[in-house]
């Protein structure tokens, strides 16, 4: 029992090739010719390829990020996202407010200033202290919002995050 923390990349991944659509009046939606191959993989791999027949592309959600007990990051996207509510529901994050938490977190680990990012109590949120394992928290924070700025694709994902507790 305790605050689990999650970032979400959500990537919308198309069906039909539109350009081979128009490029050829015989193929319909469904020739395997207009079809991308990355659709079949997806639909195939969660089992649904029977059922994915009518619609023309899939959300694909994988898990970004994780935090266990880092309050203070909690407090951040519960005061600069979710509008204050801490009610462990999902909310969208833009690609602004992400890079936004990034720079604040480098500018708190440069100056060695807490205050910048400080922590929050709550209920098994872990403790509030200054110490190591604050640090810690916006070391790994870095490192993981840098390896997700990293992706190649970046600017085709959304990002959601929730929590639990």
């Amino acid at each position: 029992m305790g605050l689990d923390m999650y970032l979400h990349a959500k990537k919308y991944v198309e069906k039909v090739n539109w350009q081979a659509l128009q490029n050829n009046d015989e193929l319909s939606y469904d020739s395997p010719e207009a079809v991308f191959p990355l659709w079949n993989n997806i639909v195939e791999t969660a089992g649904m390829k029977d059922v994915a027949v009518d619609i023309y592309g899939v959300h694909v959600e994988v898990t970004c990020a994780y935090w266990r007990k880092a309050n203070q990051i909690h407090a951040w996207f519960v005061n600069n996202v979710q509008q204050g509510n801490d009610d462990c529901g999902e909310y969208y994050v833009s690609h602004e407010k992400l890079k936004s938490l990034l720079d604040l977190v480098n500018r708190a680990l440069a100056e060695r200033n807490p205050n910048l990012i400080p922590p929050q109590a709550g209920f098994f949120f872990g403790g509030t202290d200054i110490d190591e394992w604050y640090w810690k928290d916006l070391k790994n924070t870095k490192a993981k919002l840098d390896r997700v700025f990293a992706l190649p694709e970046m600017s085709k994902l959304s990002f959601y995050y929730t929590s639990s507790w």
